[in-house]
């Protein structure tokens, strides 16, 4: 089941005839059929007796009813059938809900970003934001050379940010996504990760898996069809590494704890890939399936500046209730191979209230655009029994 969802043919009911199309129509029959009688009744034989006006009166009524019913039974089936479409559509379009409103559960969201504003200011429409396009900037971490100290200062960040959420865990699963030239000390971030969950939570098993931090949709979309049982920790770095002078991104990180089974939890929904040509069509798709009535206040864009005004202009055809825009390039500075992750949990921290934000992103290198609606813990999908 794949996005766009197919746009069913509308159902017309069949129109009765309407009484005065009906009636004529009706009075001309049993006319005919009285005038054929007459025509054809036997020169000579009277005309008083009952067989002449059983025939004049009977042949004309029973006539008549066979056209009616006839047409009422051909109204009928019409009528049956529509109506046996209209109901095996309607269940399509619950199935097709059900697949576009399942979604992952997010108990806990931590964004650390290059600015000196807190994240959860960031959906403040009256805050004053930094400008940092085109430029690459640094996390504000302790000033060591070593990246090795800097990478352990962030994840023991990270570790802390989560601690609440994370205390009474004795296990979990850890997701740890990294930059490619992070990729490349994949053990000294293993072994810093381990260090800093042992602070934090000594006794604590935690299994960390490396990878590459591309693919955030992709991955979005396998674990939804996964449909895990076990809560999983993701934690999605970019960091320069020692030696370099000029910087291709921005310094940022972002960690979400997916847990299937938290009850006050937000949520990422099934996200859709799109193209600048169907992006207007296909957010329209987007919002109907998976959160009308509602609609989006905010929207967060990184990687993708060129849509950024389409997309905002769809989300808010009346300038009397403007969306609110992030455009995290802009803010943060360039955006690396995490940026799509760290937009997911930008959007999450700072959600406020019960409305769903929507984030937008397209991944270095890469043509596809995609669409991903959230929200936060305070809205429920309208389908309550989908299971995350």
């Amino acid at each position: 089941m794949p996005w766009p969802i197919p746009k069913l043919i509308n159902t017309d009911r069949p129109k009765a005839l309407p009484l005065r199309a009906w009636l004529p129509a009706l009075t001309a029959t049993a006319l005919g059929i009285a005038g054929a009688v007459l025509l054809l009744w036997p020169h000579g034989k009277p005309t008083q007796g009952f067989q002449f006006w059983a025939l004049f009166v009977g042949a004309p009524l029973v006539t008549c009813a066979l056209v009616s019913g006839i047409r009422l039974d051909r109204w009928e089936r019409e009528q049956t059938i529509a109506e046996e479409t209209e109901r095996e559509q309607a269940r399509i379009m619950s199935l097709w809900h059900e697949w576009c409103r399942r979604h992952i559960r997010v108990m806990a969201a931590l964004a650390i970003l290059p600015i000196t504003l807190r994240t959860d200011e960031l959906s403040d429409a009256d805050i004053d934001l930094p400008v940092n396009t085109e430029r690459a900037k640094s996390l504000q971490l302790p000033n060591e050379e070593a990246a090795s100290c800097r990478r352990e200062e962030l994840l023991g960040r990270i570790v802390g940010g989560l601690h609440t959420a994370l205390v009474d865990r004795r296990s979990m699963p850890v997701r740890l996504l990294l930059d490619d030239a992070s990729l490349a000390l994949s053990d000294a971030w293993k072994n810093a990760a381990v260090n800093a969950f042992a602070r934090i939570m000594p006794g604590g098993h935690f299994n960390i898996e490396i990878e590459h931090a591309a693919g955030c949709a992709q991955w979005l979309e396998q674990q939804i069809e996964r449909d895990a049982a076990t809560p999983l920790l993701i934690i999605a770095a970019q960091l320069w590494p020692d030696g370099e002078s000029e910087h291709s991104f921005s310094e940022s990180a972002a960690a979400l704890l997916i847990d299937p089974a938290a009850e006050q939890a937000g949520y990422i929904f099934r996200p859709m890939i799109s193209n600048r040509d169907m992006v207007e069509a296909d957010l329209a798709q987007l919002m109907e399936m998976q959160v009308e009535p509602d609609s989006p206040t905010h929207v967060w864009f990184t990687g993708c500046d060129d849509e950024s005004v389409l997309i905002t202009s769809a989300l808010s055809p009346d300038p009397k209730v403007p969306v609110i825009e992030r455009n995290l390039d802009a803010i943060v500075g360039k955006p690396g191979s995490a940026s799509s992750w760290i937009a997911l949990a930008a959007a999450f921290e700072s959600a406020q209230g019960s409305q769903p934000h929507l984030v937008a992103w397209r991944e270095l290198n890469e043509e596809p655009l995609n669409l991903c609606m959230i929200a936060p813990a305070q809205l429920r999908p309208s389908h309550e029994e989908i299971q995350s």
